[in-house]
């Protein structure tokens, strides 16, 4: 919500409102008028304002309500502008107006963190050491994880052992801890001589959260 007005009050009669001012005047508040608003009710806005009727206020206390409505404003998601004027009635008294552009209520963004590597563990692996599968899967500690990059990196161990001309079944698993995944491959290696063929378990991966 951008204020329209930020420094001074329009006056609708010529109200002084500057804000350097040696020695601040001070007026009798009759009425608050808040127009245009449709998103929240009035009265909610109203009662949320310092300065109610009947109080003693000075230029600066109704900028500073300007700026309380304002953020009430924002705290609902209310979209638009608000301008602020004063009517003078050349007694000692005033009336504060504010005029609302509500354009509705936008949803507030929400941010999605991408889960990050915490650990990556191999088990069952014996024909293949662990340094050589971990340089195979391609992921880093740290590293933002998506279904794309564990199913690519389920891929590349895979054809580390067909290279090899190792038979294996391969599963994984991710523990979510917040924002930190480990993530454990259980490793299945066919037993006796190498195999030309070598066979990877497409199976979908199995989560944890904690």
């Amino acid at each position: 919500m951008r204020l329209a007005l930020p420094l001074a009050l329009v006056t609708a009669t010529g109200l002084a409102a500057a804000p350097h001012a040696h020695a601040a005047a001070t007026y009798t508040l009759d009425k608050v008028e808040i127009n245009g608003v449709k998103s929240v009710p009035a009265d909610q806005l109203r009662a949320g304002l310092k300065d109610q009727p009947g109080a003693r206020v000075s230029t600066n206390d109704l900028l500073a309500d300007q700026d309380a409505l304002t953020k009430e404003l924002e705290a609902n998601h209310v979209v638009g502008a608000v301008k602020t004027s004063l009517r003078n009635k050349n007694n000692g008294h005033i009336d504060l107006i504010f005029d609302v552009d509500d354009q509705g209520v936008q949803a507030p963004k929400v941010t999605t963190v991408a889960p990050k590597l915490g650990t990556e563990i191999f088990v069952g692996n014996k024909k293949m050491a662990t340094d050589d599968l971990v340089a195979a899967s391609g992921l880093q500690p740290g590293e933002e994880l998506s279904d794309a990059k564990i199913q690519a990196a389920r891929d590349a161990i895979g054809a580390a052992y067909k290279k090899a001309n190792i038979g294996v079944q391969l599963a994984g698993a991710v523990k979510q801890d917040g924002a930190k995944v480990d993530l454990t491959w259980t490793i299945t290696e066919q037993k006796g001589a190498k195999k030309k063929k070598s066979t990877v378990d497409e199976g979908g991966m199995a989560t944890e959260a904690q």
